[in-house]
């Protein structure tokens, strides 16, 4: 999608947003290329403007009144023929241009830059060599109605020739009589600006329409007006629509405008257009550090005596910790505890058994019951622990953090835990843990091929230095613009400098030091990292995995992007089983998963081996990933036929171009040659972070939502509306009203939760107050913006009705909001 494109949208598109598309899969992520179509959009003074940066688009979006076109989608052909689908119509563009101009002289072709044709040469090379005219010089013609194209000729021929420009007459006097004409105008995206008393076309847009009309561009070249010329086309137009060609080919209305204009023009004039594809925004873009429940440092269980923020100093303030822990005995110390190596002189412990029936510990399984378990509940002197940490670190009371988050209690089938000093050092770096022991930073999956070295923020010294030597052409790697070859286990970390949230390159910077601090001061080993800054993080081994899986994938980064997104080669993706439509992939560091990383961590119950590293992938096969890969295309452009089928709407098996199973097939190296179809001057040029998550209010959110579906000119506004309320507001009013009526209550001092309230009104353990785990202000938050789209948009009166019920049922329990007084000066 183009950069203005998502800027357009109020900043709501972002890179890594997901899209509900369609066609021709269900779903996609948004990356950006500004080598294609961007939007083009009518301001509040009548003037039609094609933006074509974000920049250009962020400044004039107040100054939209409507979004003509949104701009040109691009979408991968392995997408249509992985779902076995018909193309889709694409409009005529520059790459197909090429491909026609290159069948006449592939010379010629080679030294012409295809994405920028003047009108001259554009002209030139038409009647030269009977080609269709460039993409950039015709228009939406299918996109107009017969009568909008009457009203255009008409308007037309009152207008007149001034400095090589058309000048269409447009005082008030003549606004309504060619209201038509000047629609037309602006569904054809031609761009013009409306002064007091005219519309003006540029020169290239103004020989571009007449030649589209089938007039000599040179009498641009004389001031004048165009009433005879157009009397001339006009008796073409009656005769081409009396034509039988026309009746017999049963054509809609556009595309009958279409084929009057190639009767009228001496060029071949294709359609722009093309297919339409409905899309809606689904999650929004992510790549944040993954926090549990109360975002522990350790697992540690604390129990109730962590209170409300699961702390261990408070625990430890309180003596003792009621929860279950491992039993281990050193027979050196003569003393239970709880970790495998003594805490006092870190000799190997015992394990011991406890027997539920005999309410005994023992060094052996019971014969009797043989029903045993390796924990037990009991009392435990977290402080004791908790100061043998500091101790072991060798740490000054000063170097200890102010808050270290345990969990509430371990769910692992033999309730292990993780030694407090790992806890220490994580709150020393701001990191938290993860169910496993690890640390994870979860991202949106972004799929690339290539990259320049100026889009990842890294020197050229430093990519030669870790096996990026040679660019795709096989040149030598010396300017920071050269197009890389991205290999298959590497990966791009997410640091967005707009991020609301942790950037990647500090979060591992911080999981390196922790990982040193680890060695160091726990195990009296060397540190291996040795980071001091991000450009380190450079060729270090990380892990990549998918949510609900239990291999991870070897990786190393490369780089850095200024998107919330995790840029990764499509075998990376395909390895760890995603399909990149809008999914999310977890992101460690080797170090972390080899050293923290237990499976003895991990919940019990069914299921709770899933998103954990029990195996590694250090080689990634292409015949062994998610079958998705293997239709994969693996070239630089796309043939002359895919244009010629799409545009006859074929089925896409009918085109065989060559992907990662025929590579696989006739044993050539799939990872080498990938190849690319659109190039971008930078991958990080868009809207780094949408505004959804940075507007903070849901009625902002709704307000700014709505204020741009009133400008896109494809958007139904009350049929938004209506989604909204049903799909969304709706649904969650009367979700969280059910749960109000069973919901528990808390303590909001030592966090204890009580199904019903104690007749003395206070927790009955600390005397604290109590509160509702569901507030009132949970359940309202959706209301009034529900019942302000219901009215503004005159939704139906079911709608209104069900809302109503709802705001009744919310006020016999709440009560009706109090009336608020106003100043007497508002109502004058």
């Amino acid at each position: 999608m183009h950069p203005a494109t998502m800027a357009i949208t109020d900043n709501f598109i972002a890179i890594g947003t997901q899209l509900k598309i369609e066609k021709p899969t269900k779903g996609c992520v948004v990356t950006s290329c500004d080598s294609i179509d961007g939007p083009i959009v009518k301001l509040f003074n009548g003037s039609v403007k094609k933006l074509r940066t974000k920049e250009e688009a962020r400044r004039l979006y107040a100054d939209t009144e409507e979004i003509i076109y949104l701009g040109d989608i691009l979408l991968p052909f392995s997408d249509i023929v992985n779902r076995n689908a018909n193309f889709m119509k694409p409009g005529y563009v520059e790459e197909w241009w090429k491909l026609n101009l290159r069948q006449k002289d592939a010379e010629l072709e080679k030294n012409i830059d295809y994405l920028n044709v003047s009108f001259e040469q554009a002209i030139d090379l038409s009647r030269k060599f009977d080609i269709p005219l460039h993409p950039t010089h015709i228009f939406y013609w299918t996109q107009i109605s017969r009568e909008e194209f009457s009203g255009l000729i008409r308007w037309l021929k009152n207008a007149r020739i001034s400095g090589g420009k058309i000048i269409f007459l447009y005082n008030k006097t003549e606004q309504e009589k060619f209201r038509i004409g000047k629609r037309a105008l602006e569904l054809l995206g031609i761009e013009h600006e409306v002064t007091i008393e005219n519309v003006v076309l540029n020169e290239n847009n103004s020989k571009a329409l007449l030649v589209n009309l089938g007039i000599d561009e040179q009498i641009l070249d004389k001031d004048g007006f165009l009433n005879e010329e157009i009397l001339k086309i006009e008796d073409k137009i009656i005769k081409s629509e009396l034509s039988e060609e026309l009746k017999a080919d049963n054509l809609k209305e556009g595309e009958k405008i279409l084929f009057i204009i190639n009767k009228l023009s001496a060029i071949v004039i294709k359609d722009k257009a093309g297919e339409f594809i409905g899309a809606r925004m689904g999650r929004p873009e992510k790549a944040k550090l993954r926090k549990l429940d109360g975002s522990p440092n350790i697992l540690f269980p604390v129990g109730k005596e962590g209170g409300r923020l699961r702390s261990v100093q408070a625990a430890c303030e309180g003596g003792n910790v009621r929860s279950a822990f491992p039993l281990y005995y050193c027979e050196e110390c003569k003393k239970e505890t709880i970790y495998p190596v003594c805490e006092n002189c870190n000799k190997e412990c015992k394990k011991l058994f406890y027997c539920g029936e005999c309410n005994k510990l023992s060094p052996e399984v019971c014969k009797e019951h043989k029903r045993v378990q390796t924990y037990n509940t009991r009392d435990l002197d977290i402080k004791h622990y908790f100061d043998k940490a500091v101790e072991k670190l060798k740490f000054q009371k000063s170097d200890v953090p102010p808050l270290i988050k345990g969990v509430r209690g371990t769910s692992s089938a033999e309730h292990n835990m993780e030694h407090l000093c790992k806890g220490i050092l994580r709150a020393r770096y701001n990191l938290q843990v993860n169910k496993d022991g690890t640390i994870r930073f979860d991202a949106t999956e972004l799929p690339i091929v290539s990259f320049k070295p100026k889009e990842i923020f890294v020197s050229i010294e430093k990519l030669k230095e870790i096996g990026y030597d040679k660019d795709i052409f096989g040149n030598e790697l010396i300017d920071d613009n050269q197009i890389l070859e991205l290999m298959p286990h590497d990966i791009i970390l997410p640091c967005s400098p707009e991020s609301t949230d942790e950037r990647a390159d500090d979060v591992f910077v911080n999981v390196c030091n922790f990982i040193d601090s680890l060695l160091v001061n726990f195990y009296n080993l060397e540190p291996i990292y040795n980071v001091k800054k991000r450009e380190d993080l450079v060729g270090q081994i990380g892990v990549c995995m998918a949510p609900h899986n239990c291999a991870g994938v070897i990786c190393r980064f490369i780089g850095f992007s200024n998107t919330l997104g995790l840029f990764a080669s499509p075998y990376m993706h395909a390895a760890i089983r995603r399909d990149c439509d809008g999914d999310e992939a977890a992101i460690m560091l080797l170090g972390d998963v080899l050293l923290n990383f237990s499976r003895k961590f991990l919940p019990g119950h069914r299921g709770g081996t899933q998103d954990a590293p029990l195996v590694l992938n250090a080689k990634i096969d292409a015949g062994e990933v998610d079958d998705q890969i293997l239709d994969f295309e693996l070239v630089r452009e796309y043939p002359i036929e895919l244009y010629h089928l799409a545009e006859q709407k074929k089925h896409s098996s009918e085109l065989k171009i060559p992907n990662v199973k025929s590579f696989l097939k006739e044993g050539k190296n799939p990872f080498v040659g990938i190849g690319y179809t659109h190039d971008t001057d930078n991958f990080n040029d868009g809207v780094l972070c949408s505004s959804y998550k940075l507007l903070e209010t849901m009625q902002d959110k709704v307000n700014h939502q709505m204020a741009l579906v009133e400008k896109i000119r494809a958007a139904d506004t009350s049929d938004t509306a209506k989604l909204i309320l049903d799909k969304h507001f709706l649904k969650d009013l009367k979700g969280n009203l059910r749960k109000f009526s069973m919901q528990g209550f808390r303590c909001v001092a030592c966090n204890e939760i009580m199904r019903r309230p104690p007749l003395t009104g206070v927790c009955q353990k600390c005397g604290g107050k109590i509160i509702f785990t569901v507030n009132e202000g949970g359940i309202k938050k959706y209301l009034e913006p529900a019942l302000g789209l219901a009215e503004r948009y005159n939704l139906s009166v079911y709608m209104k009705q069900n809302l109503q019920i709802v705001k009744e049922n919310i006020e016999s329990i709440f009560g009706k909001e109090t009336e608020k007084q106003e100043a007497l000066g508002k109502w004058f």
